[in-house]
């Protein structure tokens, strides 16, 4: 590097004159955004002054340059109208290069928040500096640079707003410390142009930091899980803001809570059916967990869908603590009520393993969005036949219907990956086998018309009534050539009620009709060529008056200008005489 530089400064001492048509910018320059009025300034001073301060480029192909930094000058340059441009040309690496296009724009008073940020992300991805090097290097302090480079998490629109001013770097600086889906809201719903009701335009950092912990955070004092990882997390409200409340603080990554909470969940309900296999797993439809339902049921747990009320096992009460009380009889008194609650849901649990025992009612896991509670069921609320049968089946029946369930969803997952690899398999080379004819004719089945269906097998069927999969697979099983034919031809048919007008359909439809039914078809066209032929001569009659009374007008108004024209020349002619007088 040192080297480098030494070589740097001795090629800087010879300056050349290099054609502006050969000369090209680099993807270096952090700069993205030239002030078109300030460029224009520049312009003219260079028109009139030259380039007093060259610009630096380096060799690259075909006997060009690459700018390395003084591309606003190189602008204006062009702007100017000039051919050549004053520039020390060095041979250095891409890494020198890139360092000094970025350390030379940073050093620019006009540098923007999102620039500098780009420009430090660019230097640290170089492997070349970290933090503390940046701040030496720039002369700014360590919080300074950790700051900017937030920035390049912010999402474009909102970055877009920072460059132009619209949210000061306070604004930015709050909204960065969230993801993008947490932005993206920010954004569409209070900063975006147009926005009128509840805009943050204008609104204080700290004002801006309280409203996206209230709206967008959720509180981790909600969940069961162990928070252990969350008090360091990044994405923790107390960790990201000067303004915090203590407690567990607010977690601003939905789809890292999601995931803690799921698998804190679909963990306790293994382990709970583990303790308790006779008590089966339920969920209702609005306070559940479908993640969680989903991973159980991919497990091979089998998760009912409660339609009904199940009330919650009873809450074991908590005893009292000496400390929490100021007086011995305030003490003594609450441990005496505890005692009685204690005594209270001792009898209630009691009368509920009775009745469970009795088969007078069923205990679930019901699994919730944040937790899996235990519940109950009492038999007579159960409506659907499904869940009688269910009160009915033995521990053993349920473990045996389980692992009937578990084989159809081995079934179930095969057929929807089955699905979707079948499609990436090139089949073009392999030749159409008989059985996959007869796959065809299983689906050209449900076009096949009622009337036919004693053609194919099939007699006695209700009039209103459909062919079912497996009477389909029956009737494939031995087609003749005549069956074929029939089920082909019905299903032409069925797909001829896309026909109308003059499309592709309708032309296949009357090609069909000259094969099977010329002389009907011939009877349908005549019929109505023959109201055509009807309508068609009372408009070409109406056409030719209205020509007539075209033409009679078209004579009238030649007629009125001929005369007008005659009388305009009688009146000149006695004006001529008079003046001739």
């Amino acid at each position: 590097m040192i080297m480098e530089a030494t070589a740097i400064q001795s090629v800087e001492k010879n300056i050349t004159m290099v054609a502006l048509a050969n000369v090209q910018p680099s993807n270096y320059n952090p700069r993205k955004n030239f002030d078109e009025a300030s460029l224009a300034e520049l312009s003219e001073s260079i028109r009139q002054q030259g380039v007093l301060q060259p610009i630096g480029v380096r060799p690259i192909e075909d006997n060009r340059f690459e700018i390395v930094f003084g591309e606003r000058r190189y602008r204006a340059s062009l702007m100017a109208g000039l051919e050549d441009i004053p520039a020390v040309v060095m041979e250095i690496s891409d890494e020198v290069a890139e360092e000094m296009a970025v350390t030379e724009n940073l050093q620019r008073k006009d540098v923007t928040p999102i620039e500098e940020a780009n420009a430090y992300q660019k230097l640290i991805d170089s492997g070349r500096h970290d933090v503390q090097s940046l701040a030496v290097q720039f002369g700014k302090n360590e919080s300074y640079i950790r700051t900017r480079l937030k920035f390049v998490s912010l999402m474009p629109e909102i970055a877009q707003l920072l460059e132009q001013d619209e949210i000061t770097i306070s604004v930015a600086s709050e909204i960065c410390r969230y993801g993008e889906d947490i932005q993206k809201e920010v954004y569409n719903k209070h900063l975006k142009e147009g926005v009128q009701y509840n805009s943050w335009r204008g609104m204080k950092a700290s004002d801006v930091a309280r409203n996206i912990e209230r709206q967008y955070t959720t509180d981790l004092e909600r969940y069961a899980f162990d928070k252990t990882l969350c008090l360091s997390c990044p994405h923790n409200t107390n960790n990201m803001m000067l303004f915090c409340e203590g407690g567990c603080g607010n977690c601003a990554n939905r789809t890292c809570l999601a995931e803690m909470n799921a698998a804190y969940l679909t963990e306790k309900a293994v382990r709970l059916m583990e303790e308790r296999p006779e008590v089966s797993l339920c969920y209702e439809s609005f306070n559940s967990n479908e993640a969680v339902v989903e991973r159980l049921t991919a497990m091979g747990y089998e998760v009912e869908s409660l339609n009904y009320y199940a009330k919650a096992y009873p809450e074991q009460p908590e005893a009292p603590r000496k400390d929490e009380y100021d007086t011995t009889e305030e003490y003594e008194q609450a441990q005496s009520e505890f005692e009685q609650d204690l005594n209270d849901y001792t009898e209630e649990c009691e009368e509920i393993r009775t009745r469970s025992e009795a088969g007078e009612i069923i205990l679930y896991f019901r699994i919730e969005s944040k937790d899996i509670v235990l519940c109950y069921v009492p038999k007579v609320t159960c409506t659907t036949n499904d869940t009688k049968q269910e009160q009915t089946l033995s521990p053993v029946e349920k473990l045996e219907k389980q692992d009937k369930r578990n084989k159809e969803i081995a079934l179930e997952k095969t057929v929807e990956d089955t699905k979707k690899q079948i499609l990436e398999v090139d089949m073009s080379d392999c030749k159409f086998g008989q059985d996959e004819d007869k796959m065809i004719y299983f689906f050209l089945l449900s076009s096949l018309r009622k009337e036919h269906f004693e053609a194919v097998g099939i007699e006695e069927k209700k009039p209103y009534s459909y062919l079912t999969d497996e009477e389909k697979i029956n009737i494939i099983a031995n087609l003749t050539s005549k069956q074929k034919a029939i089920i082909r031809r019905d299903f032409l048919i069925a797909n001829f009620k896309n026909a109308y007008g003059n499309n592709a359909i309708a032309s296949l439809l009357l090609d069909f009709a000259q094969k099977h039914m010329p002389d009907l078809l011939a009877d349908i066209k005549n019929g109505h060529n023959e109201v055509y032929e009807k309508r068609h001569q009372r408009i070409e009659e109406k056409k030719a008056v209205l020509l007539v009374q075209e033409q009679a007008k078209q004579e009238a108004e030649q007629s009125d200008k001929q005369q007008s024209e005659v009388g305009m020349q009688t009146e000149e002619q006695p004006q001529e005489e008079d003046i001739a007088a």
